[in-house]
């Protein structure tokens, strides 16, 4: 018996990602790669022995409900619970396997909590995928501060993306809102005095068209190049006082964690209520309600900046407590602990 069984998420349309790797690998962290098995739907229904002390059934899944009340024969008196990465509100099941997981588990794991779901179900929060990249930048930061090499904040705000359209739940409607491309608009429109550093990157034509017809020409929304380099991003992150975090294709979104760290005072979507598996440091943020205007609360954060000058040391501790140099890390266990508690029943 193991400890963890991961069904991995099934479609056609989907990525590594939206599989659950991402969750493996973070069980694996902590509890160890043979603690943890893996299979996929088509494994499932060729297997004899799958008992495990937790059964985590990624979705969608192409197991039909027949073979979802087997699994819960097969399992043993495993704690089972649903895992969703894709990026959408909607519960990711079929009218015809509702039931069969209904009667499995009331706990369906997505990586962010919104407080407008109404689905009667316990709405847990997953992990997200931390990239190596990021934990030695961070690395590096950290043995640079040591010699005394500190970026200078040149910039005021800084803030660089794709114009994804983040979904929100509005009077129980999934609405579209072009959130990232406002954000810059206003800022260039409104605050012309603040040094901006950033813009839209990776912007085809369709997606430029769109955009004009909303905003009139978006040439001063753009960055100057297509692709930023990582290392290019996160040392202007560094070398700004205020960094936006607006919602991705979601409400939730990495670059929460990459702006945390970078030492800025970070704008946000507001995340007051909303919530991720590494919890914010949420007072020590600026929140945009939906559809606000984010000008006045770039100039509450330039104002935070000059009045908590250890306001990103402060920030910096708050995840390491959950993390190690931004990623998982087995002495870290106030997190899976986090993770697990979510599992148990009321």
């Amino acid at each position: 018996m193991v400890d963890w069984l991961v069904i991995t998420a099934d479609s056609p349309d989907i990525g590594r990602g939206v599989r659950g790797y991402a969750l493996v690998w973070f069980l694996q962290t902590y509890f160890g790669r043979r603690k943890v098995r893996v299979c996929t739907p088509a494994q499932v229904r060729c297997a004899s022995d799958l008992t495990a002390k937790h059964c985590l059934i990624g979705l969608p899944t192409t197991l039909r409900a027949d073979e979802l009340n087997r699994l819960a024969s097969q399992t043993g008196n495993a704690r089972f619970a649903m895992f969703d990465y894709r990026d959408q509100h909607e519960l990711d099941w079929s009218e015809d396997q509702a039931p069969a997981l209904r009667r499995l588990t009331d706990v369906y794991l997505k990586p962010w909590f919104e407080p407008a779901w109404r689905y009667d179900l316990r709405m847990g929060l997953l992990p997200v995928r931390r990239y190596t990249r990021f934990s030695a930048a961070l690395r590096l930061d950290r043995a640079l501060s040591k010699l005394g090499m500190v970026d200078e904040r040149r910039y005021d705000v800084a803030f660089v993306g794709r114009p994804n359209q983040t979904q929100f739940i509005h009077e129980g409607q999934i609405k579209r809102v072009e959130q990232r491309a406002q954000w810059i608009h206003d800022i260039k429109r409104l605050a012309p005095d603040l040094r901006f550093w950033g813009g839209l990157v990776g912007v085809n034509e369709g997606r430029r068209k769109a955009l004009d017809s909303k905003f009139g020409s978006v040439d001063q929304l753009m960055h100057g190049q297509q692709k930023v380099r990582f290392s290019t991003y996160y040392r202007s992150l560094k070398q700004s006082r205020v960094v936006l975090a607006p919602g991705g294709n979601v409400p939730w979104t990495y670059r929460h964690y990459e702006c945390l760290y970078s030492g800025a005072v970070v704008v946000t979507i507001d995340y007051r209520t909303r919530d991720m598996l590494t919890p914010l440091p949420r007072d020590s943020m600026i929140h945009v309600p939906d559809g606000a205007a984010v000008v006045p609360a770039v100039h509450e954060a330039l104002d935070m900046y000059h009045k908590r000058p250890q306001l990103g040391t402060s920030n910096a501790a708050h995840l390491e407590r959950f993390l190690r140099c931004g990623s998982y890390s087995k002495n870290r266990r106030a997190l899976i602990d986090r993770f697990v508690k979510q599992l148990r029943e009321d």
